[in-house]
């Protein structure tokens, strides 16, 4: 990657695009502090990220790898409540069992994405879609301050990811965290009406100066 330079205030909606190859994964893995850049340097919340995070500033980062790092033997429920792990002293969360407030959150993110009727179900029987919201409910409840997704909707229908997508911005909103997210389709960008980055063969593209950043650039670009 060359020449990126990017600033993710509290509370924004940030989408990388670009074609595959473009250096989207790259970039994301770099900004959540789990690969070293070569040049540069990666400051989160004040810190440097340049050689990895301690565990301290892991607790404000989320990640939703594309393959999300669910666990399919277990119900959607018990996932979710696996992102309070972390915070939570004692045996007692490592053997299953979970204070009443922590899981009355993971139903209520549930809720909100509306899947708490799934709780109770193994991961092996929900849906493609049901499964990306019980990976966003999971890092909500680590109680981030960034999550940083690689392209975890990529196998969805376009109107199932749109779904996905408002659903992540709303709970950003109403939670103050910022979200950092991965996407191959352009339409799906257009749709959230947020901030938006290019990358193609590892740039970061930018329009003429003192011209705005629009979709119409981004469709150009990667046409």
């Amino acid at each position: 990657m060359r020449g990126v330079s990017l600033h993710v205030p509290e509370g924004a909606f940030l989408a990388i695009v670009g074609p595959s190859g473009s250096g989207k994964t790259t970039l994301i893995k770099v900004l959540a502090g789990l690969l070293k850049p070569q040049r540069g340097s990666v400051v989160l919340f004040g810190q440097s990220a340049c050689n990895g995070v301690d565990t301290q500033l892991r607790r404000q980062i989320g990640y939703i790898p594309q393959q999300l790092g669910l666990v399919r033997g277990i119900t959607a429920l018990e996932n979710v409540l696996l992102g309070a792990l972390g915070r939570m002293p004692g045996v007692g969360p490592l053997l299953g069992v979970f204070p009443k407030e922590q899981v009355e959150r993971a139903f209520e993110y549930l809720a909100f994405l509306g899947i708490e009727h799934k709780a109770h179900e193994k991961v092996y029987c929900l849906s493609g879609g049901e499964r990306q919201r019980v990976a966003i409910a999971r890092t909500l409840l680590q109680k981030p301050k960034i999550v940083f997704a690689d392209e975890f909707v990529s196998d969805l229908d376009l109107p199932r990811a749109a779904q996905i997508l408002h659903a992540m911005r709303e709970l950003g909103r109403r939670e103050g965290v910022a979200f950092v997210i991965n996407l191959h389709e352009i339409s799906l960008v257009q749709e959230m009406g947020e901030q938006v980055i290019v990358l193609k063969d590892g740039d970061l593209l930018r329009p003429e100066p003192a011209q705005p950043m629009t979709f119409a650039f981004a469709r150009e670009v990667l046409a």
